[in-house]
């Protein structure tokens, strides 16, 4: 399985029950990286999620420049029983996680909520929301 993979189905799953979010987009250019996947939902929320097959530790890494815009930035991991020391550094980056199994119904579920990220910068959350819309626009019109 690759991370695109991972995220690809995860976008199809939220597809589906896309009722709490206005826009759901993959590879968001966001600053010098690019966010897997953006949601932003109906009370007008940036969610950021990174997805990684193992190296939960390069996720931190990248989800911590998605705090620089996002309201909430979580990592996506392959359903395993997570780590004491991995619960614990996401808990201090004010990161949440999903895990992930393709064979269940509800393909990601929020193991580790994410808190409101207290410590975004607007204009870099404007510029998040803009993109994302901006994809989504030409996404649509292309049909």
């Amino acid at each position: 399985m690759f991370e695109m993979e991972m995220a690809n189905k995860c976008y199809k799953y939220l597809n589906k029950n896309k009722k709490e979010y206005t826009n759901i987009v993959c590879e968001v250019p966001f600053l010098s990286r690019c966010i897997d996947l953006v949601l932003l939902t109906r009370n007008e929320e940036a969610i950021a999620i990174e997805f990684k097959i193992k190296n939960w530790r390069q996720a931190i890494e990248q989800a911590r420049s998605h705090l620089l815009g996002a309201d909430k930035v979580y990592i996506c991991l392959p359903q395993r029983k997570p780590s004491l020391l991995l619960l614990n550094t996401l808990e201090s980056e004010k990161i949440g996680l999903y895990l992930y199994d393709p064979n269940e119904i509800f393909v990601m579920k929020e193991y580790l909520p994410a808190p409101i990220n207290e410590k975004k910068v607007t204009l870099f959350r404007n510029m998040l929301i803009d993109k994302v819309n901006k994809i989504s626009n030409k996404y649509s019109q292309s049909f």
